[in-house]
Order: C-alpha cells, then structure tokens, then sequence
C-alpha cells in the first residue's frame, strides 16, 4: 500500500504570487486535506464513514436444539441503525462461553440464517452449536 505524502497543508508562503484572496480558499481546502489524511491514516470506522453495523450478542441456545431443526430455535433480532435494508450478514466471531466466563472456540462449521424485516435482523437459526451453552456473537451487517 501506498503512504500518504508529507505534506499535509498548503500555506500562503507555498504561494508567493498569489493574490490576497486566496487565503480565503486555502483555509477551507486544508480543513478537508486534513479530514481526508486523517481518515486514511487508519482512521476509518464503521459507523462514521462505512455503512455497516457491527453488533454483538450474547444468547443460549434452547435445550431441545439440535444444531439442524429450525423449529427448536429461539430467533435473535436487533434493530439494524443502517439506513437501507440490510444486504449481508457476516459472522466475525462465535464463541461459547463457560461457566467460569473464559471463552471456548467452536469446532464445528457454523452457518447463520437470517433476514431483514424492515430494519431488524433476526437471526433464525446457527447450525454448529450446542444445546444449553451460552454464546457470544459479533456480526457485521451491510
């Protein structure tokens, strides 16, 4: 990747020709020459400059899951705070959580199915987990 350049600002002495005039124009360019350096200088979040929502849940899965059934699934929702409905869903990290509160990988494949019903996801099923054992979640929704 490309670094960003050193200089950051332009200032009248850059300019020894230019008329009065432009200092007037040089202010406003260097407020946006600094928002943009500072943005792409590792500053970039979700919720300030990307449409997207990072969530995380906390849930246990019902007794009688089996990992498959739809059915025997208590569905998980949250109101999205994007502005259009939701495009993808994407699992950025599940784990179980012990009793003792320390945090156990998950050793199956794990598939999420979900949907947008006007601005609330709802997550209606995770195949991969166990039945009783609590969760931790962090989804990113587009």
């Amino acid at each position: 990747m490309a670094s960003l350049p050193p200089i950051k600002r332009i200032s009248k002495e850059d300019l020894p020709d230019a008329p009065d005039w432009i200092e007037k124009v040089i202010y406003p360019v260097n407020l946006f020459f600094d928002s943009v350096y500072r943005a792409l200088n590792g500053r970039l979040t979700y919720p300030e400059n990307i449409v997207g929502q990072v969530k995380e849940l906390n849930f246990q899965v019902i007794s009688t899951y089996d990992g498959s059934d739809t059915d025997k699934w208590e569905v998980q929702k949250f109101q999205s705070s994007i502005r259009d409905l939701s495009k993808s869903l994407q699992l950025m990290q599940i784990t179980e959580v012990a009793d003792n509160g320390n945090f156990i990988p998950i050793g199956k494949d794990v598939f999420i199915d979900w949907e947008d019903e006007n601005r609330i996801i709802k997550i209606h099923y995770i195949t991969g987990l166990t039945a009783s054992k609590k969760y931790l979640l962090r989804v990113k929704i587009e």
